[in-house]
């Protein structure tokens, strides 16, 4: 089993002087939250037909949440093929299966610890059926002909939140439940988007630098979370391949995944209220 290995993030954050502005990202250990990259030891697989195959058309993480046992608290990660963007801007609980040959769950699991080592193990099926269904949220704050969302950062509610990267893909931010945090997605490249035979249909993006993530309470202005992760490596994909798939469980995990397969993904922890 492949280890975890944390994200070098959580930054330092001091109040700007400006009112209805958040801070720009500043250095420095801070307690407020914590996140870290998650690699799931495998592939994501389910028994169909009487063969395996892989989970891998459209798919989404669907996590559930497993009370304090032996190992302490846990999230328990699976992945479900057909997600159509029905789920943007909406929030969800439970996510039935309408088409069993085609809508389905994955039949490997993983449970990941919630405390900093972010270890993980595989999960049983029993496990995965007795977990609480935390709320799923997908309110994406589009960058497309979006005045909220400009050079510097996202306004939202009034106050701007600040980019750390230098570029936006086609999701500037995601907004919790209840609005009490606000996830700002942006990347860096020193790369130009691949070049196509056909134009028009290109990328529109490059394929490799550096994935930012910053999430910020929305009462105080302050930023709680900052990570930031390489992106593409190997055959290369455009960022916003990976903030399309970001989201919310209740007001205190962000997840995104870091790569296509959904073989990894950042999990932001905020603390308990």
């Amino acid at each position: 089993m492949r280890p975890v290995t944390s994200l070098l993030l959580i930054l330092d954050v001091l109040l700007g002087a400006t009112l209805g502005c958040s801070p720009p990202p500043q250095a420095g250990p801070r307690a407020g939250g914590h996140a870290g990259v998650v690699r799931f030891p495998g592939p994501w697989l389910k028994l169909t037909g009487g063969e395996q195959v892989g989970v891998n058309d459209a798919p989404q993480f669907v996590v559930r949440r497993r009370s304090a046992g032996p190992g302490g608290e846990e999230l328990l990660f699976a992945l479900k093929q057909g997600f159509d963007g029905s789920l943007f801007g909406r929030e969800v609980h439970d996510f039935p299966v309408e088409d069993p040959g085609y809508d389905y769950y994955s039949d490997t699991r993983f449970a990941v610890s919630l405390d900093r080592g972010f270890r993980v193990r595989e999960a049983t099926a029993a496990e995965w059926d007795a977990a609480a269904k935390p709320l799923h949220s997908y309110h994406f704050v589009k960058t497309f002909q979006n005045p909220r969302v400009t050079a510097e950062g996202v306004r939202h509610n009034e106050r701007l939140y600040r980019r750390s990267g230098a570029a936006w893909g086609t999701e500037a931010a995601v907004v919790s439940p209840r609005g009490a945090h606000i996830a700002v997605l942006s990347y860096a490249s020193g790369e130009k988007p691949a070049k196509t035979m056909i134009p028009g249909f290109g990328n529109t993006e490059p394929g490799r630098g550096e994935l930012f993530i910053d999430v910020y309470d929305t009462a105080s202005g302050e930023r709680v979370i900052a990570a930031r992760e390489p992106y593409g490596e190997g055959g290369g994909f455009e960022p916003s391949v990976l903030f399309g798939g970001a989201f919310w469980l209740d007001e205190r995990f962000f997840v995104m995944p870091l790569d296509p397969s959904y073989e990894s993904c950042l999990l932001g922890i905020l603390p308990e209220k």
